[in-house]
């Protein structure tokens, strides 16, 4: 008999799951298991961070979903631009960064209760402290909390990770890079708390 595999898990299951979230987390692994893992990794950065910074238990889930989908935008990405082995060109770049608005529209079809509140979240999850980011040029507090917390953790799990074009930085030589972007890509305060974290784990139990 045929039986289909079961479809990959989620890091920190919503309160309410839905078929919907199931369906997009097999079709983002099916697409592309670089961007699933990661996507994985992601969530558990995001949500620990999240915790560290006095999230309510509402808003932790509504950040773990977004940090799980915040990449679920490049299942509709062409294969030229997802798969292409090196940095991108500029045209190739524009392409990837509708990647945000795709997603949120792939989640707020989910019909959640919640979707509207994370599709926010991964819409805005590459908006800059300093307002160069996108789709919308959002500038300091303006951007979500959570996108923000979103953008520290996306872009150190993208540093510590294998890519087609470098092998993974060490965690110290991720965080240098990630030092120099405070207050223009990244909020400061909340990268502060970022490096506890991560201290905190590294620190030995007993």
């Amino acid at each position: 008999m045929f039986s289909i595999p079961p479809a990959p898990g989620l890091s920190i299951p919503p309160e309410n799951d839905s078929c919907g979230i199931a369906v997009l987390a097999t079709a983002l692994d099916e697409r592309d298991s670089y961007t699933d893992q990661h996507c994985d990794r992601v969530c558990l950065l995001a949500h620990g961070l999240g915790e560290r910074c006095g999230l309510s238990g509402a808003q932790l889930e509504q950040l773990a979903l977004a940090a799980r989908f915040h990449d679920v935008g490049k299942i509709g990405i062409r294969d030229d631009v997802l798969l292409h082995p090196g940095r991108l060109d500029e045209p190739r770049m524009e392409k990837m960064r509708t990647h945000p608005e795709r997603g949120a529209r792939l989640f707020a079809a989910t019909g959640r209760d919640d979707a509207a509140a994370v599709a926010r979240l991964i819409l805005h999850h590459h908006e800059a402290w300093d307002g160069s980011g996108y789709p919308h040029g959002l500038q300091g507090e303006d951007i979500p909390l959570e996108a923000r917390i979103l953008t520290i953790a996306d872009g150190y799990d993208a540093l510590t990770s294998r890519r087609p074009y470098r092998a993974p930085m060490d965690a110290g030589d991720a965080l240098a890079i990630l030092d120099r972007e405070k207050n223009r890509l990244i909020d400061a305060r909340l990268f502060g708390e970022f490096r506890g974290l991560l201290r905190g784990r590294d620190r030995p139990a007993g």
